[in-house]
């Protein structure tokens, strides 16, 4: 994870963040606590898929019915 100054456009989320790593809630904690403006995912060594995230989610949506 990298601090970033600015905070990014709507559009940009996708191209930083990695929602689907295992470690992404912790690090959203962490930039929250540090009062970051945002933050970046992007040559993150730490990056592990969560691969329960999009079964899981798609259980829980009623539009998969």
């Amino acid at each position: 994870m990298r601090k970033l100054d600015e905070t990014l456009d709507i559009r940009e989320i996708a191209l930083h963040r990695r929602d689907d790593c295992r470690h992404y809630d912790k690090c959203l904690n962490e930039a929250s606590t540090k009062r970051w403006r945002s933050f970046s995912c992007l040559d993150c060594d730490r990056f592990e898929r969560e691969s329960q995230l999009v079964p899981r989610l798609r259980r829980a949506s009623s539009l998969a019915w």
